[in-house]
């Protein structure tokens, strides 16, 4: 397919974010009504606005409540559609025909899309020991704002203990649906596909392009102490994506990350294992360190495989450059 540049591509990137700031409030509205539509006929529910209220009020009673905990998933599997995946989609159209701005086309090696899972899973342990660090800072020093975070933060913490209470199979094939393979694919289509891309348009710099991405990746999730671990890990997503230039490295990086998580705490709620991924517990410093240089090393690979080897590459001559190969 010929490539044929949009008219968006000829604007400036502030007019672009403004273009995709308008996607998002649009898309999220539409999306949000139309789950408190759906929400009535397919579980029964009259008032589906004070679902989340009654998440607030009496989070272990709607535990019980199978329906309700479902009717709220709904709700959310729409917002993530509605907020990223949607606007990130559009966006990526606008930018022309036969234009793989997304990077979805671009199929990444089978070496390359299991490094990126390996390394995400492997930082578990790390990431879960600076979220422990960043739990010692003092989010009062914020004035206002800290407080509203950890307001912000209560909440998302009843809404994720409510959503992981997996006492069925079926809860965690649903979790893994909506927590894990959803928000992977809108979350890195939006961020890096979208955000990572148009900022690297304006400051034509890869690494502030990357790290004031992976800012605003943690900073829309409003988790004050889980803030430095998940710019850590936005940071990381944006290298594999500059490294191996697929959106399909990156998705199934995040899924395996959001993935492993969730299957770990229905591991531990069904009995099978006795490590509480919920729990502020740490993994033993032995596993964390083994992981680490595991990490380290595959991060060298990459990075050796996609940079360094990358620019000593010898510059191909191409053929018609000598019309008679007869040089002896």
């Amino acid at each position: 397919m010929i490539e044929q540049k949009g008219f968006l591509n000829r604007q400036p990137v502030f007019i672009q974010l403004m273009l995709l700031l308008f996607l998002v409030f649009a898309c999220t509205y539409i999306f949000t009504i139309a789950a408190m539509m759906l929400v009535g006929p397919l579980f029964g529910i009259d008032g589906a606005d004070t679902l989340l209220t009654k998440v607030m009020k009496d989070s272990e009673g709607i535990k019980e409540n199978g329906n309700d905990v479902n009717a709220i998933k709904l709700i959310q599997l729409f917002s993530t559609i509605g907020t990223f995946l949607i606007p990130a989609l559009i966006f990526g159209l606008t930018k022309g025909i036969g234009i793989d701005f997304l990077k979805i086309k671009t199929k990444p090696s089978i070496l390359m899309l299991g490094l990126g899972m390996a390394l995400i899973f492997l930082s578990a342990p790390l990431v879960n020991e600076i979220y422990t660090l960043n739990k010692m800072i003092d989010p009062e020093w914020l004035g206002g704002l800290g407080k509203g975070f950890l307001e912000s933060e209560k909440g998302n913490k009843l809404l994720t203990d409510l959503f992981l209470f997996m006492p069925k199979a079926q809860d965690l094939i649903i979790n893994v649906f909506v927590i894990a393979l959803i928000p992977a694919i809108a979350e890195e289509l939006f961020f890096r596909g979208v955000i990572q891309q148009l900022l690297r348009e304006s400051f034509k710099s890869v690494h502030l392009s990357i790290w004031i991405t992976a800012m605003l990746f943690s900073f829309i999730h409003l988790d004050f102490y889980g803030f430095i671990p998940r710019v850590l890990l936005g940071a990381l997503l944006g290298y594999l994506f500059f490294w191996s230039n697929s959106m399909l490295v990156n998705i199934g990086a995040h899924f395996i990350n959001n993935a492993s998580q969730v299957i770990m705490v229905y591991l531990f709620q069904s009995g099978i294992i006795s490590f509480d991924a919920q729990s502020d517990e740490s993994m033993p410093w032995s596993i964390t360190l083994l992981f680490s240089l595991i990490m380290l090393g595959l991060l060298i690979i990459v990075y050796r495989k996609r940079v360094i080897e990358k620019k000593t590459e010898p510059e191909i001559i191409p053929d018609s450059i000598f019309p008679d190969n007869n040089y002896g």
